[in-house]
C-alpha cells in the first residue's frame, strides 16, 4: 500500500511540473510584431515542457553549440522563434527600453575566421574605432573610418609597433593599451626589429606615439595583461592572465593569474585580486563604487598540448562567472572587496566587457552578447550566430554598439536606452 501511494504522489508531483508550464514560450515582442529578429522569452523559460535537450560542452559538444537558443523543445513551438531572432529579451520592461522601436543588427566586414578579435576603442575626435588581432604574425592594428559611407577599414600602425594588443580603454585623450606580447617582431613600416615585453602602453591616437608605462612586476615578466580600465584619479587596473602563451606571443607564465594596479604617478604595481582562474573584461560602475572582473577559467592551460595554439582545452566545469567587488580608497590607491558572483555566462564566458553610462553590464559571451542589470539581471541578449570577443559603443552619442569576433564585425543601430561611456 506505502508503494502504491509513493507511485501517486510521483505521478502527481511530474504532473504538477508539467502544469507550471504555460505556453508559449517565446513570442514576438508587443509593438514588434512584424519584426523576427526581436523575441520575448516569458518568465525567463523557467519551465520548459520535458524532454527538451540542449547540446551542452561538458557531453563533448563543442562550446559554440551550447546555447540557449539552440535548445531543441519538441513540445513547445514557439521555441523556433528564437532560431532567426537577434535580438532575445528576457525583461521586457528593461529589454525592449534599450533596443527601442527600430533595433538593427548589420554585418560590416567581414574576418579572419582564425583569429580573436580584441581592444576596440571609439576615439571621437577622429570619429574612428581602433582595434587590433592579437595572433601570430599579426604585428598592426585596425582602424574602421567611420567618416566614410559606408565606413572602411584599414591596417594601423604605431610608433613604434605594438603586437598582441587585447584591451584598450580611452582616457582623457589617449588610449591605454593591454598587450600581451614578449616576443621581437618586425615593424610593420621598415621590417626593422622591434623588442617588446607583456605591459601597458599609452597611444595618442592623433600622432600615433606609443609610450611603455609598465613591463614587469619588480623584474619578473608580466604574464599576458588582458584588459583595463583607468579610474577617476587615472589609476590603471589590469587583469593578467595567460592568453599570451597560449597564442603563443610570449613565454610561459611566471605569475598566478591575477588583477593589478598601476599608478602612473608613482610607478608603483600592486596586486589587488587573484582569486579568479583567468581573470579577463573589467569594468567600473558609473559612480566608482563598484569593479566587475570577468573569469574565463572555462580554458584549461594544465596538461595542454604545447605544440597546438591555442594551447589550452575547453573546461566546462571551470569559471565563467561576472564578479562584483566594493572598491574603497585608500592612500595607495584604491582596493577591492566583497568578491561576489553576479551572473553565471549561460553560454561559454565573457570576455570583452564594458559598462554603459546607465550601468548596464556588457560582455561577449560565445556567439553574442550579455546585457546584464548592475545586479547580473540578464535583460536582453544579442545574437549574431559567430563567435564575439568584444564590443565597443561609438557614435556622437555613443549609441551605437559595434560588435567583434571571428564570426565578423557588427554593428547594431536603433538603441534608445543604453549609451556608452567616454572612457569606454
Amino acid at each position: 500500500m506505502a508503494l502504491r501511494s509513493s507511485s501517486i504522489l510521483f505521478i502527481a508531483t511530474h504532473v504538477a511540473a508539467q502544469a507550471g508550464f504555460s505556453p508559449p514560450s517565446v513570442q514576438r515582442c508587443p509593438g514588434l510584431v512584424n519584426d523576427s529578429s526581436v523575441a520575448c522569452v516569458d518568465h525567463y523559460a523557467a519551465v520548459l515542457p520535458y524532454p527538451f535537450e540542449r547540446a551542452a560542452a561538458a557531453n563533448g559538444a563543442d562550446p559554440e553549440n551550447d546555447t540557449f537558443v539552440g535548445t531543441s523543445v519538441p513540445s513547445d513551438p514557439s521555441f523556433v522563434l528564437l532560431e532567426d531572432a537577434s535580438f532575445v529579451v528576457f525583461d521586457q520592461a528593461r529589454g525592449l527600453g534599450i533596443l527601442g522601436s527600430t533595433p538593427k543588427l548589420e554585418k560590416m566586414f567581414d574576418t579572419r575566421n582564425d583569429s580573436i578579435h580584441e581592444a576596440p576603442v571609439y576615439v571621437a575626435g577622429l570619429n574612428v574605432i581602433i582595434f587590433s588581432l592579437p595572433h601570430q604574425g599579426i604585428y598592426e592594428q585596425k582602424i574602421i573610418n567611420l567618416n566614410d559611407t559606408p565606413p572602411t577599414i584599414a591596417d594601423y600602425t604605431t610608433t613604434p609597433p605594438v603586437y598582441a594588443v587585447n584591451g584598450g580603454k580611452l582616457y582623457k585623450g589617449k588610449i591605454y593599451w593591454a598587450s600581451e606580447a614578449s616576443l621581437s617582431f618586425p615593424s610593420p613600416s621598415n621590417g626593422s626589429l622591434v623588442q617588446q615585453t607583456p605591459g601597458i602602453y599609452q597611444l595618442d591616437p592623433y600622432t600615433g606615439k606609443v609610450v611603455t608605462l609598465v613591463n614587469n612586476y619588480y623584474g619578473t615578466q608580466l604574464n599576458s595583461p588582458n584588459d583595463l580600465w583607468i579610474d577617476s584619479k587615472g589609476d590603471i587596473f589590469f587583469t593578467d592572465s595567460w592568453y599570451g602563451y597560449a597564442i603563443n606571443v610570449t613565454t610561459y607564465p611566471v605569475h598566478t593569474p591575477a588583477t593589478y594596479r598601476f599608478r602612473p604617478s608613482t610607478g608603483a604595481l600592486s596586486i589587488v585580486e587573484n582569486t579568479l582562474e583567468q581573470p579577463n573584461g573589467i569594468g567600473i560602475s558609473p559612480d566608482g563604487k563598484t569593479m566587475y572582473i570577468t573569469d574565463t577559467g572555462v580554458t584549461k592551460f594544465e596538461r595542454a598540448p604545447k605544440d597546438v595554439v591555442p594551447r589550452y582545452t575547453y573546461n566546462p566545469f571551470g569559471g565563467k562567472s561576472v564578479y562584483a567587488f566594493d572598491i574603497h580608497e585608500a592612500p595607495p590607491g584604491s582596493y577591492i572587496t566583497n568578491k561576489r558572483p553576479i551572473w553565471l555566462a549561460e553560454t561559454f564566458a565573457d570576455d570583452g566587457f564594458h559598462v554603459s553610462r546607465e550601468g548596464y553590464l556588457l560582455g561577449a559571451a560565445g556567439t553574442g552578447v550579455d546585457v546584464l542589470s548592475e545586479y547580473g539581471e540578464l535583460i536582453l541578449r544579442i545574437e549574431v550566430g559567430g563567435a564575439i570577443n568584444n564590443l565597443q559603443f561609438a557614435g556622437a552619442e555613443r549609441d551605437e554598439l559595434w560588435l567583434f569576433g571571428s564570426g565578423g564585425i557588427f554593428r547594431v543601430g536603433g538603441l534608445e536606452g543604453i549609451h556608452g561611456m567616454e572612457k569606454e
